[in-house]
C-alpha cells in the first residue's frame, strides 16, 4: 500500500503528534507499506521520502503558515500521485486538514483519513462545519471526547473510529531505576505552558512538603512558563525543573518515580488528547493522578488504574497525592493494573489498528 502522510510538524520538533507521525510511519514501513511524508517543520533526513515545504518566511505556529502548508501539500501530493499513485492519504490536524483532505479525495478519487490528536476548538464545533469533515473517508479520534464533539455537530458516526496514540513497551522492560532524589518522588512531564497546569501542581507540592518533608517533585519539560514556575517554586525545597531530557532519560526517571501527576487544565482552543506521558507512566507501573480534562478519562479510570481530580484545585491534588502515598496497597494495585492495561497501547498494535482502518469502508 502506498501512503501519503501530511503532517505539518515533524521531529525533531517536540510534540506528541510529531512523535506519533514518525513512529506510525516507521511501523507501517515495517509492515511492508510504502510511506511518503509531507511536512512543514522538521528534518527530512529522519525518515526516507520526506518532503518539506519552504515556508521559513512565515511565522511559526501562525494561521497563515498552516494554510500555506496545507495548500503546498495539496499540490505536492497531487504531483507525486501522478508519478506513482497513492492508495491512502493520511492527514494529521483538524478542520483545515479536513478541508484539504476532502479536496484531495475528490480530485484524486482515493480515500483520505484524518487523525485528530487534541481536543477540538469550540469554534470548530458548529453544525455548519460538519460538511467539511464529511469530505473525508475516515476520522481517527485519539479520544472519546473528540468523537463526541464531532457527533454533536452531525458528523456521520460511521466515519469515526477511536484509536489512541501508542508507546513502545519494550523501552520499559528493564529494572527500576535509582534516582538521586529523596523519596517519595512525584514526576510530571509536559511542555511548560498554562494548559499543563504546573502552577497548581507546584502549589499542591508546597502543601505536601508540610506533611511529607522528604518528598521530591521532578518536572520534565520546557516552555514559556518556566520562568514563572521558577519564581513560584524558589522557596519550596525538593522541586526540580529538569527541562527537556532525551527520551531514554525520561524512561529512566519514570522507572525511578513513585507517582505520576498530570494537572492539565481546559483552556479556550485547547483540550488534552490522550497524553503520551500518562501512557509512559502506566508502562513504568506508576500510579497516575490526573485531572478530568480532554481525553484523560479515556486512559485513566478513576480508582481502577489511577485517580481523577478536578482542575485548578491544588488542595485536592495535594490531598489525593498524600492519601495515595499513605496507602501502599492501593499504589501497588493501581500500578499493577496500569501494567496490564497498557499492553494494548504498544506501537505495533496501534499501527496495525490504524492501518486496518484504512481498509474499512462506510
Amino acid at each position: 500500500m502506498r501512503i501519503a502522510r501530511i503532517i505539518e510538524y515533524f521531529p525533531p520538533h517536540i510534540g506528541g503528534m510529531e512523535r506519533h507521525g514518525l513512529i506510525l510511519s516507521q511501523e507501517q514501513a515495517k509492515l511492508g507499506h510504502d510511506v511518503e511524508i509531507f511536512i512543514g517543520v522538521g528534518d527530512t533526513n529522519i525518515f526516507p521520502n520526506t518532503f518539506k515545504a519552504s515556508l521559513g518566511f512565515l511565522p511559526l505556529y501562525s494561521r497563515i503558515r498552516r494554510f500555506w502548508f496545507n495548500f503546498w501539500a495539496y499540490f505536492a501530493v497531487k504531483r507525486r500521485h501522478r508519478k506513482s499513485p497513492y492508495n491512502i492519504i493520511h492527514l494529521h490536524g483538524d478542520i483545515v486538514e479536513a478541508y484539504f483532505g476532502g479536496l484531495l479525495s475528490r480530485k484524486l478519487k482515493i480515500k483520505t483519513i484524518l487523525t485528530i490528536h487534541g481536543g477540538l476548538n469550540p469554534k470548530i464545533l458548529k453544525k455548519s462545519n460538519a460538511k467539511i469533515f464529511n469530505g473525508l473517508c475516515k476520522i481517527i479520534c485519539v479520544s472519546r471526547e473528540i468523537e463526541s464533539g464531532l457527533l454533536s455537530i452531525g458528523v456521520d458516526q460511521k466515519k469515526l473510529i477511536i484509536i489512541s496514540s501508542g508507546i513502545y513497551l519494550n523501552e520499559f522492560n528493564q529494572p527500576k531505576s535509582s534516582l538521586p532524589y529523596s523519596k517519595p518522588v512525584i514526576i510530571s512531564i509536559g511542555a511548560l505552558t498554562k494548559q499543563k497546569g504546573f502552577e497548581y501542581l507546584v502549589s499542591a507540592f508546597k502543601i505536601i512538603k508540610n506533611r511529607i518533608p522528604g518528598a521530591s517533585l521532578l518536572i520534565i519539560g520546557n516552555g514559556p512558563e518556566k520562568k514563572n514556575l521558577w519564581q513560584k517554586a524558589w522557596d519550596i525545597s525538593g522541586i526540580h525543573l529538569l527541562g527537556n531530557l532525551p527520551h531514554e532519560k525520561v524512561v529512566e526517571y519514570l522507572l525511578g518515580g513513585d507517582i505520576f501527576v498530570l494537572a492539565s487544565v481546559t483552556m479556550s482552543g485547547y483540550h488534552e488528547g490522550t497524553p503520551t506521558s500518562i501512557m509512559e507512566a502506566m508502562a513504568a507501573g506508576l500510579p497516575v493522578i490526573a485531572t478530568k480534562t480532554g481525553g484523560v478519562p479515556y486512559l485513566v479510570k478513576d480508582n481502577i488504574n489511577g485517580i481523577l481530580v478536578g482542575e485548578k484545585d491544588a488542595d485536592v491534588i495535594a490531598e489525593t497525592i498524600i492519601n495515595l502515598f499513605n496507602n501502599k496497597e492501593l499504589m501497588a494495585k493501581i500500578g499493577a493494573q496500569n501494567l496490564e492495561d497498557i499492553k494494548q497501547k504498544d506501537w505495533p498494535i496501534i499501527a496495525k489498528k490504524i492501518t486496518d482502518a484504512y481498509n474499512l469502508t462506510i
